[in-house]
């Protein structure tokens, strides 16, 4: 009796300290139907590590690449209970888990995290509400597409082919956003591609008049500063705008990309220093600006002058790489 009476206090010390695994472990599919969620298991050493495993889960679902996700997003909501007000806690990444292809996920949260203690690790899933999700889609697709609609009706005005194909090339980048969306977004809803026929249509005539136009132009750089220290930035001029489409001409062109490149000498105990500033103007055929591009920069400095001025040019060119014609 005694040792049956042990056995049973044992069995009951054991149930009640067992770690109680959550259900949607077990049987995601009762929690989180496949056909109301994207859902993902996601097990690590870590809680964040299991989120991004769970990230790197469900991106497969949207045939692309997660980004390694750091931050998430804090929120609370307010519960009444025995009249009082306490708070429940959750993590979300809904808009910021931004995906290797520029498109992003949305409405993605987590559960809380549950540790098992004789694996020594945690699990965490990941699931997107798709009815949550396809309204946010929809209503990004419809932005976008107003915009690429606003940039192609001006293009279609303006008489001056460089400025329309610049609507245009905005016009086609946000289309590329826009498809990935629809990507997306069709994915969950499949029965909603044919609504999107039109929109993608469309983004691909956009492309198509944007190469277009940029083939009626060509382009001759025009560096008023002659020295060889400066040659670097003509020759990353010449590589953006081969880059985006245009040709560059020696002699014939249709506009000219006009450059000044500024360079003020300063000297201090510490040594040479050089305040670089750069102002380009692109010109059409008749002398009249289409474009135009302004900036000037801290002061660089170094061991010599000639130092200097390598590093001041290496900082003009960087910057023309990322922002000179930026879409």
């Amino acid at each position: 009796m005694k040792r049956f009476f042990l056995a049973a206090l044992a069995a009951l010390f054991a149930v009640c300290f067992a770690q109680s695994v959550p259900s949607w472990l077990i049987k995601p599919e009762k929690e989180f139907p496949k056909d109301k969620y994207i859902r993902a298991v996601g097990e690590a050493s870590s809680v964040k590590a299991a989120q991004n495993s769970a990230l790197a889960e469900i991106s497969l679902y949207f045939n692309t690449k997660v980004d390694v996700v750091n931050v998430a997003v804090n929120s609370a909501s307010a519960v009444a209970k025995d009249g009082a007000e306490t708070f429940s806690s959750s993590k979300s990444f809904k808009q910021i888990a931004n995906v290797s292809s520029s498109s992003e996920f949305f409405c993605v949260s987590f559960t809380d995290p549950f540790y098992d203690k004789k694996a020594d690790k945690y699990s965490v899933l990941a699931y997107i509400n798709k009815a949550e999700a396809s309204d946010i889609y929809k209503n990004r697709i419809a932005s976008l597409m107003e915009s690429i609609n606003l940039y192609s009706d001006s293009a279609a005005k303006e008489k001056e082919v460089f400025i329309a194909a610049s609507s245009l090339s905005k016009a086609a980048v946000m289309g590329n956003l826009c498809e990935k969306y629809i990507h997306n977004e069709t994915l969950m809803v499949p029965s909603e591609s044919d609504f999107y026929k039109a929109d993608l249509k469309k983004i691909a005539a956009v492309r198509s008049e944007r190469d277009s136009l940029k083939k009626r132009m060509s382009f001759f750089i025009e560096m008023e500063q002659k020295d060889k220290v400066f040659a670097p930035v003509y020759s990353k001029l010449s590589s953006i705008m081969e880059k985006r489409g245009y040709a560059v001409s020696l002699s014939g062109a249709s506009y000219t990309i006009k450059v000044n490149l500024a360079c003020a000498e300063e000297n201090y105990e510490a040594g040479p220093f050089v305040r670089p500033s750069v102002d380009i103007a692109i010109l059409n055929a008749g002398g009249s600006g289409v474009y135009s591009y302004s900036k000037a920069f801290p002061r660089i400095g170094s061991k010599t002058m000639e130092q200097a001025y390598t590093r001041a040019v290496s900082k003009v060119t960087q910057d023309l790489e990322e922002n000179f014609l930026a879409e």
